[in-house]
């Protein structure tokens, strides 16, 4: 019933619960509330709250499978969420967004002298403008990459107006009920034009290989994994004498959805080019400091308008 990467999310939820039901001789199902709240607290000493609440889902889903109510829906439960989210606090650090600027600086240390460089680059800028979910762009190893999945060559066409990229899977289109279609466009002599990236990467290596993000090395060609991708991002984003700590390959994602909000763009198509289901994606989106100056000198200039 679950997507692979669901499932495997829910398996370490539920080896952690058997193991702490195991080590106190609780029955895992039906499990009382004072267990449960045990359970909460001995997860308090190692997680942050919003970890918590994560590990607590398969509890619920233990239950109703089993033809129990859910336990996790009692004012009990309720107040010693509450208590523990007080305690740790519920605060997010998201990571920082790629932004333009960042884009150049890290353009300016590749001298495309490699075709690992030249498939990096344009990864980066198909994110940055698609604002794909890691799954979408780039396996995990070789070995798993499917061309159904992540981007291939047989779902991307080009037209005068720059790339298309039709997506018929992502975390919001599990059952081939719809086909995504990712308009990127084509900037003519810029240095951060996707489509002229993309076209570079799926022509520098020729095979029957789907993937559009493909290297030489020793000799023969490799598909640019996800795990490879942030490591040289990281490189590239320390050489710049930035904290590559506070920045991920989700970066893109939040990165061209705060870019596009600041050029104007309504936030109506920024959810339908990131594909987000529900209003979540506002919380990638970052106005920016700019922004909010810029509300502070509107409301200025009306208000000295009144004098």
């Amino acid at each position: 019933m679950y997507a692979a990467s669901t499932a495997k999310t829910y398996s370490t939820y539920l080896a952690s619960f058997y193991k702490f039901c195991n080590q106190n001789t609780i029955k895992p199902v039906p499990i009382s509330q004072d267990n449960l709240a045990r359970y909460v607290a001995h997860l308090s000493f190692r997680l942050k709250y919003s970890s918590i609440i994560n590990y607590l889902t398969v509890i619920r889903l233990l239950h109703l499978e089993a033809g129990f109510p859910n336990p996790l829906s009692t004012y009990y439960l309720g107040t010693i969420q509450k208590g523990v989210r007080r305690l740790l606090g519920d605060s997010v650090s998201p990571k920082l967004p790629i932004t333009p600027h960042i884009l150049l600086s890290i353009r300016a240390l590749l001298p495309f002298h490699s075709s690992f460089q030249v498939s990096f680059w344009s990864a980066s800028l198909v994110a940055f403008y698609s604002f794909f979910r890691k799954s979408n762009l780039l396996p995990q190893s070789p070995s798993t990459y499917q061309p159904d999945k992540q981007l291939s060559k047989n779902n991307i066409s080009f037209t005068p107006q720059g790339a298309i990229i039709q997506v018929t899977w992502s975390k919001t289109i599990q059952y081939q009920n719809r086909v995504l279609q990712i308009p990127l466009p084509f900037i003519p002599h810029s240095k951060l034009c996707p489509s002229t990236a993309l076209w570079l990467s799926i022509n520098q290596i020729s095979n029957n290989n789907p993937s559009p993000f493909q290297y030489l090395d020793k000799g023969f060609a490799t598909i640019l994994t996800y795990p490879v991708f942030c490591s040289y991002l990281r490189f590239c984003l320390d050489s710049l004498g930035f904290d590559s700590s506070r920045y991920s390959g989700h970066s893109f994602r939040r990165g061209g959805a705060t870019f596009a909000l600041e050029s104007g763009v309504p936030a109506d198509l920024v959810q339908a080019q990131g594909d987000w289901r529900s209003d979540a994606y506002k919380i990638y989106i970052d106005p920016s400091f700019v922004g909010r100056k810029a509300v502070a000198e509107a409301m200025a200039k009306a208000a000295q308008s009144l004098e």
